[in-house]
């Protein structure tokens, strides 16, 4: 696979230099600015805000052979510093019937392990606040090469991706060190009537770490969603897991082979303005031996969501049970957002 995606970019490139763009190409920048109060466990000593923002700068044109290109990049604060990162960029090239490519760095993998949730906010494992839930890794935290289908019966596109570890704030440059790991991923998003969408998702990790560790077990995980709309309601059920990469697994031991989540939401549209929704997940731990006991976390989500023109109001309270499978180890997460669009 990862032969056949290497020779399939190599053509496009000989394919771009073939082509001149026959247009000079259009730039739009777009963004959002957030304003957050978090509230954990109702104490006030835990009370925090914060403004996060993001600036998105997006160029298109069009090649002589008629094939479309566009290159995205997105500028974010450096969560230790501030100061800006370019670390999610991308360049897209639509070749018409033969499907589309792509080269990416970062936030643009193909990971469908949230694909079920149909918060009126946002996925609480978008806020930070997933309390010890393991989802698998998707491509998003690499460098990739993306090939995607034209689409075919029943509304299906399939996709297939291969990257290098990456580092936040450097897409410009090959990061990729002598001892970073790499990835294959596979796709499937299906629409075969109107509102229900099936995807799934498998990626697995190849171990370059300089052959120092030997390992029992490399990382792999994946995913499948089911959402169903209808009228004013949206629904979506999901499944994940991720095995970790482990060494040095012994009998009777505590190693654990993968972690599974079940995820269940349903999001209902008021009116125009006001969404609201129900999200409940449980996170698992499956240990090597069968001996070994695990507590389940379990949270649930309740959200509403009201627009205001330019801006939308949000509200999302979390209660976990069993953090990072501790049990009796609980919280409460409150999130009240203003978030602007421009």
């Amino acid at each position: 696979m990862r032969k056949m995606m290497k020779t399939l970019f190599v053509s496009i490139a000989s394919l771009s230099l073939m082509f001149s763009v026959s247009n000079a190409g259009e730039l739009s920048v777009s963004g959002t600015a957030k304003a957050t109060y978090h509230i954990t466990n109702g104490s006030q000593a835990d009370n925090t805000i914060g403004i996060t923002n993001e600036m998105n700068f997006k160029a298109s044109g069009e090649m002589d052979n008629g094939y479309a290109w566009s290159y995205d990049v997105a500028l974010d604060p450096d969560t230790t510093d501030g100061s800006a990162l370019n670390d999610d960029a991308s360049i897209t090239i639509t070749m018409n019937d033969l499907g589309t490519a792509k080269i990416c760095v970062l936030a643009c993998g193909n990971g469908k392990e949230y694909a079920f949730d149909q918060s009126a906010y946002t996925s609480m494992s978008d806020t930070g606040l997933s309390e010890g839930i393991t989802y698998p890794t998707s491509g998003s935290s690499y460098a990739t090469l993306q090939y995607f289908t034209p689409e075919l019966p029943f509304g299906t596109t399939a996709s297939f991706e291969i990257g290098q570890q990456s580092t936040a704030g450097q897409s410009g440059n090959a990061t990729n060190t002598t001892n970073g790991n790499s990835m294959e991923g596979y796709s499937l998003v299906s629409k075969p009537i109107d509102g229900l969408t099936l995807s799934a998702y498998y990626m697995s990790v190849n171990d370059y770490d300089d052959g120092t560790t030997s390992e029992d077990q490399f990382e792999d995980g994946g995913a499948y969603g089911i959402e169903y709309a209808f009228g004013n309601f949206t629904a979506g059920y999901g499944k994940s897991f991720k095995s970790p990469e482990t060494s040095g697994i012994t009998a009777g031991g505590t190693t654990v082979e993968y972690y599974e989540n079940t995820g269940l939401s349903i999001g209902f549209a008021v009116n125009d303005q006001l969404s609201i929704s129900w999200t409940e997940e449980t996170g698992e731990k499956i240990f090597q031996t069968t001996s070994t006991a695990s507590t389940d976390i379990e949270m649930t989500s309740y959200q509403a969501a009201y627009a205001l023109g330019g801006a939308t109001l949000s509200i999302a309270r979390a209660d976990y049970d069993n953090i990072s499978h501790v049990d009796g180890d609980d919280a409460t997460d409150t999130i009240i957002a203003l978030n602007f669009a421009f």
